[in-house]
Order: C-alpha cells, then structure tokens, then sequence
C-alpha cells in the first residue's frame, strides 16, 4: 500500500502574552509553573464541548530541549471533574493541554491550551516564545488542533524579544525570527528581512552558523553574488569549519553512480571515523549507497548494503515502497514478494518487541496504532504482491490482517481483502462482506468489481446489477451527505488576482455567481500528484456545467523557474487544469492552508463552505465527496 498524507504540515493558532493565560474549562496551580516544579489540573467538562461524552481523555505536552513531549498524567475523575498533577521538565518551557472523547476534542475553540513556563521573576522562559511561536506560526495543528495564525505567531515572538533581545542575536533563535517575518507578511516581509540581515552582519564577530543563516537567506533570495562573496569569507575564517565536512556530505549526497559513491564514502569514513555525534549520518550513507545499488540493478549490493543499515525501519520503509512500485507496474513480482515479506515480517514483530524507540510527542496508544497501521500498510502491499502471483490463500490473511487493522474503514486496504475474499472464501460470505463495504462508503471501484463478479456468477448474468449495487450505495450516501453538511463552513474567502499560464489574470470576484473548487497543490507534492485523476474525474462530470470552475493553484515551490516548472508538470501529467501560479505563496497563506493538498468549495456568493485537507488514495470517494459539496455550496 502507497499511504497519501499531505504534503506538508504547517501549524498555528491564537494567543496571549505574558499574562497568564486563564481557561473556562481549565485551570492550574500554581499560577506561575516553574521548570523542575509541580503543575496541578483540574478539567470541567461541563464548560466544554466534551460535556456529553462518556469520559475524557487527558494528554499534556511539555517542550522541552527534545521538544514535545507527551505526558499521559493519571487522572483522578470525579462527576465531571478531571484532576492530575505532573512534574515539568528543567528544560520545559511551554505546557499544552489536549481533551479529547474519541474523534471529539476540545482545542478551546481553535485556540488551544497552552500555558507558558516562568522564571523567578514570573516572566516567561525564553524558549517559550520560541516554542510559541512554532505552534502559532506553523506546527500546532495536528498536535493540538490549533487554527494557523502566522501573525500571532510573529507577534508572540517579537514580544519575546522585548524581554530577551539575544532572541536577534542567537543565530539559530534569529533564524527563527527571519521565518516567522516571512510566514506572517509574505511579500511585505522582504525588506524588513534584508534590513535585518544587514544589521546582523555589520555587528561582525560572525560565527560560522551565523555566516550560514546569512548565506541562506541572500541565497533564498536569489542574491547568488552577495552569498558566494559570504560564503567565500567564512570559508577563509573557519577554514576546518563544519562546512568542510558538509560539502563532503552534500557531495556523497548528490553522486547518483554507486561506485562512486562508494569512494566518497569511504573517503568520508576516513576523515570523520564512526562516533555518536555522526552515527545517524553515516548510517544514512549506507541506506543512500543501498538505494543507489538498488537503482543501478545491483539487487545483491543493495541487499548487502542494506544489511548494513542499522535503521531498519528505514530499510523496511524502502521496501514496501519499492516492492508496492514493482507490484504496480507488473515487474520483478518474484523480487518484490521478497522486499515486501521482508517490510512486512519487521513491521509486525515490531508491534509486539519494537525496537525503535517512541517518539516523545506520541502518547503509548499513539505510538502503538503507528505501529499496527505500519504492519497494516506493509501487509496491504504483501497480499496484493500475492494476488498477483496466485497465491489467493495466504494473500487473503494478511488482506484481512491489514484491512480489520484499520477497522475496515480503509477503502483501499478494503479492496484487497474483496479480491482475495472473492477467490478464496465461500460467494456468500465474501458477498455479505463487500456489500458491507459498499453501504459503509468504504469501498473502492476494484471492490465493486470484485462485487459484481460474485453476482454474475450466481446470477448467471450481470443484469440487474446496476440497480442492485445503487441499492447498496444508497445508505453510504445518506450518511455521506449527513456527515459533510456537518462540516459545512461559511468563511469570506480571501480575495485573490492570480496568472495562469497564459499571463490571464484570474480573480475570485470575476468567478462570483460560480461555485469554485480551488485545489492547493505543488509539483514536489507526492499526495497532490496522487489526488490528480481524481480530480480529472471531477473536472470531466462538471466540464458542461458553465456554474463550476475547477482552479489549480501551484504554490510553495522552491525552483527558479516557477512558470516553467509548472507547465512541463502539466505537459508531461496531459491534464486540462486552469493552473493559476501563486508566485509569492500569498494566496496560500490568506487562505491559512496547513498541508497540500487542500481543496476550498467556494459558494456563488463568494463563502468558503467546504475545506478538505490531503487524499487517502480512493479516487472514486473523492469525486463523490466533491461533488456532494459542489451540490451542496450551489443550492
């Protein structure tokens, strides 16, 4: 199984400042938590949207120098109280609270709960307005379900710097500043940007990250001549910096041809031998050394390569990958069985003796699920390698191992187990399960093929099939249509004039009396360019109606070329989309977007009434969901 996420995820939400923050639902002791101190709780969920569910879930985050760490405090309950005590860390600087009853949560209206760590003086750590601002301006989301807010992001962080000013001179803390200008101000940001970098130079007594921070930014901003004359100097100052062991790295990193990049290996190994400091590093070279193995066609270097890598959830990854990629194109099935048994059998001894190491931000439930959707994913790939192969019996207990894993609500884990029930369980039972499939919405065109096949065969014909298979679908889609006009919105959406390839300007306001899809997407984005026949599919059931316009917005690309990029994208995809170029990234940060893909249903009336984030891989799902929302935005 391919698994389809977003593309990336940026996080956020609102704030307060040195105040201490005060909660409806929520309150602590002391007043002013203390690193190494006590923090004390108490959870009223009649004041919060929990109020009905049956019990609470409680899970604090603490940020440390290892950043989020999740607590799982022990809760003494009382009606509906919730009370708990943790110790915070001598390094934490930011605790952050999550409620939540199953799928329901309590993010305190988007604004989440977050508490800053304080000093003696009680004014907050300095590391809490660095962490603050992280989760305001870009990582909170699917932490803590916080709304993006880059703005408060910034201005959390420039209230820091009024009690801590070294926040403008730490060169990594700097950086921190310069990103958190550009998310909030976008365009407007680039002369404020070079003001800064300006002042941060002619203090002189530059380090060499302090150097690096400078070069990144001139290059970023496309001053190649300004960069390399930097670039030159703390080459000349730092002569045996950390940059020379860098370009040694960047340069193994670029070489495609396995042999030499086998010499540069060694020679790395040579002048920076194995220690703790550079272990991950090196390890990631033999991976890289597999990989370029595995590309040239050398199977048995990549294996041997690859035994070498002491990551093996790496190597378990890659498998999976390349054996589902195989699978896909009908190549190498004998070879792809075996990196896929390989990815599978870690995967589930995993589950029960890990050998990796949790996460700190996992909760042990969250680390566990991981765990299990991993072995899910990877078995996912194993029975449909053996499907292919004829080996329908022992393909099916994996199908059925995957699929029951993630509760049978995986439409694409789905359709493996239907096509291996169909070849190896008796037509009724096999039938009952794949009808429950359909009326669950949880079933893809291969499972309704799987269906139909059953039904010819016992009724000796497929007529009447049509009929009976809309009967089937007809409850999915009651449910459907009840659970996304629940998640109906009505926001303005922001205004935007954008070029397509053409140079026509498009804006929003010419569209008004339309219902618009705009679809937030990059050409480096693996689930965007997953989610694209989908889309194609319902870009051609609404070609004729002139009331839907179908937009494409390219965005968060890093290439010189942004136009051109794009347009060789689409040549070589051949999709008909109206690609609009949002050069500057702005029109993306004005409608808050976290992750890519994300698609906005816009109303004739110019309201946001529908937002959808990422694609799970089930093209058919996608057109019906859409076009329930377009439906629904235009009556």
């Amino acid at each position: 199984m391919k698994n389809f996420f977003i593309g990336l995820v940026l996080l956020a939400g609102s704030f307060q400042l040195t105040a201490q923050t005060k909660f409806t639902a929520l309150s602590i002791k002391p007043e002013y938590p203390k690193q190494n101190g006590k923090l004390s709780f108490e959870y009223n969920k009649s004041y919060s949207p929990l109020i009905k569910a049956p019990g609470v879930d409680v899970v604090v985050y603490q940020f440390t120098k290892k950043g989020p760490v999740a607590t799982e405090p022990v809760i003494t309950k009382k009606g509906n109280l919730y009370a708990g005590t943790i110790t915070l860390d001598s390094t934490a600087s930011l605790v952050a609270f999550t409620f939540a009853s199953g799928e329901e949560k309590d993010a305190n209206g988007s604004k989440g709960y977050i508490i800053p760590v304080y000093n003696d003086k009680n004014i907050p750590v300095k590391n809490y307005y660095i962490n603050a601002q992280a989760l305001y301006g870009y990582m909170g989301e699917s932490l803590l379900e916080i709304a993006t807010d880059p703005a408060a992001g910034l201005a959390v962080l420039e209230e820091g710097i009024k009690q801590y000013p070294e926040l403008k001179t730490d060169p990594s803390d700097f950086n921190n500043y310069l990103y958190a200008l550009n998310r909030a101000k976008k365009k407007e940001a680039v002369p404020v940007i070079n003001n800064e970098l300006k002042a941060y130079e002619l203090k002189g007594n530059l380090s060499e990250e302090g150097y690096n921070l400078l070069i990144q930014w001139y290059n970023r901003d496309k001053r190649k001549e300004k960069a390399d004359s930097l670039t030159a100097a703390m080459k000349a100052t730092f002569p045996n910096g950390t940059w020379v062991k860098n370009e040694a790295g960047m340069a193994f990193n670029k070489e495609k041809d396995p042999a030499k990049k086998l010499e540069l290996y060694n020679a790395y190994i040579a002048k920076y031998p194995l220690t703790e400091d550079n272990k991950s590093t090196i390890d990631n070279f033999k991976y890289q050394l597999a990989t370029a193995y595995l590309n040239a066609g050398d199977l048995k270097s990549y294996y041997e390569w690859a035994g070498k890598v002491n990551d093996r959830s790496m190597v378990a990854r890659n498998n999976n990958s390349v054996a589902w990629k195989w699978a896909e194109e009908d190549i190498k099935l004998t070879d792809a069985k075996d990196m896929s048994l390989s990815a599978t059998t870690f995967a589930k001894n995993e589950i029960t003796k890990p050998t990796q190491k949790k996460p700190n931000s996992y909760t042990a439930k969250q680390w566990e699920e991981q765990r299990k959707s991993t072995y899910a994913m990877y078995g996912d790939t194993y029975a449909y390698i053996l499907y292919k192969l004829g080996d329908y019996k022992t393909g099916y207990e994996y199908a059925k191992d995957a699929a029951t894993i993630m509760k049978l609500k995986d439409a694409e884990l789905n359709e493996r187990y239907a096509l291996l029930a169909e070849k190896v369980r008796p037509a009724a039972e096999s039938k009952k399960l794949i009808e429950q499939f359909v009326k669950d919405g949880v079933a893809t065109s291969g499972t309704k093929g799987a269906l139909k096949s059953i039904y010819i065969k016992e009724k000796k014909s497929d007529a009447g099939f049509d009929t009976y298979l809309a009967a089937l679908e007809a409850t999915a889609k009651v449910n459907k249509r009840a659970a996304i006009v629940k998640s109906m919105i009505n926001d303005d959406a922001p205004k935007f004039s954008l070029k397509d390839f053409e140079g026509k300007t498009v804006s929003l306001d010419e569209l008004k009396g339309k219902v618009v899809i705009v679809d937030f997407w990059a050409t480096w984005c693996g689930p965007c360019i997953a989610s694209m026949p989908g889309m194609n599919k319902a870009l051609t059931k609404y070609k004729d109606d002139p009331n839907v316009k179908f937009l494409f917005i390219d965005t968060w690309e890093t290439v010189d070329n942004k136009l051109d990029n794009a347009k060789d994208f689409m040549t070589k995809k051949n999709y008909p989309f109206h690609v609009l170029m949002d050069m500057e990234d702005k029109t993306v940060g004005d409608f808050k977007v976290s992750g890519i893909p994300t698609k906005f249903v816009i109303d004739k009336e110019g309201k946001v009434r529908f937002k959808a984030v990422g694609f799970d891989g089930n093209d058919d799902e996608l057109v019906d969901e859409l076009s329930m929302m377009i439906e629904l935005a235009g009556s």
